[in-house]
């Protein structure tokens, strides 16, 4: 065997900042895939949520429908209920892979930990869609709905394009062990599907992608593959 048949092609990895429920997120990730062109695409969403929202997801919009009729007009205007029909809508994400990977026969896979949605998803019916909740939710500060998920793409620019979060103040404290090991399995299938596909995109929170003093993030993990890390809001700088 000679030297070049030795070589090994370096699989190519992207990893896609998103601010979840951007409301043209959808829109944006297919723009960008169909511009990567992956051979195979990971998702930040795991087996259980993807099969507990499917069953659960039209039960989720009945209620919220029926609480958002005994508020106010400009109650139900507020962002922070736009927030909350963002939680328990169909990931976006997770809508682009399956529509771009069913257009193109290619492959797409949920990458988390189902111990996390099987913790939260079922807290949904319980305590975030109750009219309490709701309405001390109307009690915070208002604000536009576009303009929040602009600053979430600005603050992710400066922790993922800065240098890494040290202080008191840092945007992120210390991640428990839980949440490091999360981090370290979801970089650990990535890095499989990029060996098996070379040349993968990955859809995710945008907080996963930002160095730690720790070098625990998910793209701390998956550093040593050099992967091009870009925000969806940038993706025209591909």
């Amino acid at each position: 065997m000679n030297a070049q048949e030795k070589t090994q092609v370096q699989p190519e990895i992207f990893l896609v900042g998103v601010v979840h429920g951007d409301p043209e997120g959808h829109d944006k990730a297919l723009e960008l895939l169909a511009k990567v062109r992956p051979r195979v695409i990971s998702v930040e969403i795991s087996d259980f949520s993807l099969l507990y929202r499917r069953r659960y997801q039209n039960r989720w919009h009945f209620r919220f429908q029926d609480l958002l009729k005994t508020l106010t007009p400009a109650e139900q205007r507020h962002p922070a209920l736009k927030k909350v029909a963002a939680q328990i809508n169909y990931p976006f994400e997770a809508q682009a892979a399956q529509d771009y990977a069913g257009q193109h026969g290619i492959p797409w896979q949920a990458v988390d930990l189902n111990c996390i949605a099987r913790e939260h998803l079922p807290r949904y019916r319980r305590e975030l869609l109750t009219l309490d909740n709701l309405r001390n939710l109307t009690l915070t500060a208002d604000g536009d709905w576009r303009q929040y998920i602009l600053r979430e793409y600005k603050r992710a620019r400066r922790a993922i394009y800065g240098r890494p979060m040290i202080t008191p103040t840092a945007l992120f404290s210390k991640p428990s062990p839980q949440a490091a090991m999360r981090e370290k399995i979801m970089a650990r299938r990535i890095k499989r599907l990029a060996c098996t596909y070379n040349r993968l995109v990955h859809l995710g929170g945008w907080e996963h992608l930002a160095p730690r003093p720790e070098r625990d993030s998910l793209a701390d993990w998956l550093a040593p593959g050099r992967p091009r890390i870009v925000l969806l809001d940038d993706r025209k700088d591909l």
